[in-house]
């Protein structure tokens, strides 16, 4: 399977360096219910893991839960509760969605299970002299990375004017936050060293990578929006602390959901809960609706759309149960690598799914149609 990767700009293959594909997705921060577009994520990765699996490849998929974040503290102080609380219930709503839509190929990471981890890696880092303090906090020092920016395609100067972490201190306005603790956000943790404060966004995720894969794996996967400044600073972070210039094979991302012509966040309160439209339509229906366009492409949310997917479902489950030519019930026919075809290159769901909608109208291919079906998850 050739798929996009940011970094290249180029359609690569997807090839695992040790005989296992080691994937780390970007998953969401757990103060609120999951919505369509983290679904879109979610059921995108579910699908090229199971489309590799079932092909003979070996897999561990990781996706990366962010339960240390500012927004969670808040979300505990709205509601006069623990942090802790708040992650916790989160999480296991994010665990009955998943299980919903039938994804069973991504295995859980909590980022707070990992702070130790982030601990020593900063102090690793500080050691080496690649890192400093100032004001409190803790920056990796971004002025010796001659390949900082290479990602999202951002210039020295670039990365100058589109400052992040605005704070005192900074030696160069593009060095990355690595432990905060300036700020009071209700959700410290304490090192002697340190201090008291939070491993910041991109180490936490980068502290994940370093304790399962030691920083060195084959994809990296999220939303679009993540290419920077999370993921240019999660890549200067492994390349500085695994000494491999291409830790990550593949940076991969997924086109962003919008609605009324905002993006689909919780920011915004503009959301579609997961649960909401599985209680409406299920899993099928969205998983089609989803696979209809291209992933790379922004999908902007039409219910109408939506609900044209109904009938695609019912053509779908009736010729698999009705009038089924019992001839073709277990020989595939090219029809299987004319979808394989599209999935292998870059993972083209549109036109695989065109063409198993196809396959189910002509009543006759049912060998085809029920490895087509099986490889995008659908349940009849």
């Amino acid at each position: 399977m050739r798929i996009f990767n940011t970094l290249s700009g180029l359609k690569d293959k997807a090839t695992p360096r040790d005989g296992i594909l080691k994937v780390l997705i970007c998953g969401p921060t757990v103060y609120d219910f999951s919505h369509l577009g983290h679904a879109r994520i979610l059921l995108f990765y579910d699908l090229v893991a199971r489309y590799l699996m079932l092909n003979g490849m070996r897999i561990i998929a990781i996706l990366n839960i962010t339960d240390i974040d500012p927004k969670i503290s808040a979300r505990a102080k709205e509601e006069r509760s623990s942090v802790a609380d708040i992650s916790n219930r989160f999480i296991n709503e994010l665990l009955i969605d998943i299980q919903s839509l039938g994804i069973n190929t991504l295995s859980i990471a909590r980022t707070s299970d990992y702070v130790e981890t982030s601990r020593k890696l900063i102090l690793g880092l500080l050691s080496e002299k690649r890192g400093y303090f100032a004001n409190g906090n803790v920056y990796l020092d971004t002025s010796s990375l001659d390949s900082y920016g290479k990602l999202s395609r951002l210039s020295r100067q670039d990365l100058v004017n589109r400052r992040v972490d605005i704070a005192p201190g900074k030696k160069t306005p593009s060095d990355i936050l690595l432990w905060n603790g300036s700020d009071d956000f209700g959700q410290k943790y304490y090192d002697s060293s340190l201090g008291d404060g939070i491993p910041w966004w991109h180490m936490q995720d980068s502290s994940v990578a370093m304790s399962i894969f030691n920083g060195i794996y084959d994809i990296h996967g999220g939303a679009t929006e993540l290419v920077y400044p999370h993921h240019e600073s999660i890549l200067a972070q492994l390349r500085t602390l695994t000494s491999n210039q291409q830790p990550v094979q593949i940076w991969n991302h997924v086109g962003l959901v919008s609605i009324n012509g905002k993006k689909m966040s919780k920011s915004f309160g503009n959301i579609i809960r997961i649960r909401d439209l599985l209680r409406k339509y299920g899993s099928n229906i969205i998983r089609l609706y989803l696979f209809s366009k291209h992933y790379r492409e922004p999908l902007v949310y039409s219910q109408s759309e939506l609900d044209k997917f109904y009938s695609t479902d019912e053509t779908i489950a009736s010729a698999l149960w009705k009038n089924a030519d019992s001839k073709n019930l277990y020989r595939r026919t090219r029809l299987t690598n004319e979808f394989t075809s599209y999935l292998e290159d870059d993972v083209d769901t549109s036109a695989a799914l065109e063409l198993l909608i196809e396959t189910a109208r002509k009543r006759e291919y049912i060998a085809d149609l029920r490895y087509m079906v099986r490889i995008f998850g659908l349940v009849y």
